[in-house]
């Protein structure tokens, strides 16, 4: 608090207050070469945080088509038709959804999965995005699979997705390796399947894990056991009933991302 001279009566605090406000309103602060501003205005890319842009921050109508990924395959659908699908049993298109619906004998099943032409939808060697939204009316007497990959229900190669057991939920994959079969089974709880849930999985073919979300929140991460064989099927969506009466499955939409 003291002055800075006997001529001038300004404390030291004032001076150091009056100094960074000054500093504070120049323009030119920090622009100089080499100093932070400078590097930041000169740079091709703006450093942020990871996940820190957010949606508000755009505004409306700014995504063009050429600033999409050119380079991924997308797969957007709400089912407005399975023409193309493979279908087994009765499984209906309504708007923004299909149903799948097994016969009321038990060990019934219906399967619903996309054919591919010309190509192998699902490729271990390229990461993936992969999420649709989906409820199953009942939570007894069934056996449930949806995900990616897989020849056939009963000879699930290379599947990886979610798997429900009456009413209990698991991340789910089967493999095929040298050796014999092999699968993997982690169970989610709090979950009631009878509701809409969106399930998401992210594949990382470098790191070798597929992570497991349900609405949104992450619940487990597998790393081992994983499949590696090829297959067609990007989306297959599978359900048994396990007693003289029929289940149901309800799909809202499918979305898949995955490099070309």
């Amino acid at each position: 608090m003291l002055s800075k001279s006997q001529e001038d009566p300004e404390t030291i605090e004032e001076a150091i207050a009056r100094l960074i406000t000054a500093h504070n309103a120049d323009e030119e602060s920090h622009l100089a070469v080499g100093q932070s501003l400078q590097s930041h205005k000169a740079s091709d890319i703006i450093d942020h945080l990871a996940l820190s842009i957010v949606e508000d921050k755009i505004g409306d109508g700014e995504i063009s088509l050429q600033k999409l990924l050119s380079t991924n395959r997308f797969v957007i659908s709400c089912f407005e038709s399975i023409d193309g699908w493979d279908v087994s049993g009765t499984t209906l298109v309504e708007f923004g959804s299909m149903r799948l619906e097994t016969g009321a004998l038990t060990g019934n099943y219906n399967w619903t999965r996309d054919i591919p032409l010309s190509y192998s939808g699902l490729q271990w060697q390229k990461p993936f995005f992969w999420q649709t939204s989906l409820k199953i009316h009942a939570d007894t007497d069934q056996l449930v699979y949806f995900g990616l990959g897989g020849l056939a229900p009963a000879d699930l190669i290379s599947f990886a997705g979610f798997k429900v057991i009456d009413g209990t939920l698991y991340a789910y994959t089967a493999a095929l390796p040298v050796g014999g079969f092999e699968d993997q089974a982690v169970e989610i709880t709090g979950i009631d399947i009878t509701n809409f849930h969106v399930y998401r999985m992210i594949y990382d073919d470098e790191g070798g894990t597929i992570k497991f979300y349900v609405d949104g929140v992450l619940k487990t991460t597998l790393d081992s056991s994983l499949p590696d064989e090829n297959d067609d099927p990007q989306a297959m969506y599978y359900i048994k009933t396990d007693a003289d009466t029929k289940k149901y499955m309800t799909v809202q939409d499918l979305l898949i991302s995955v490099p070309r």
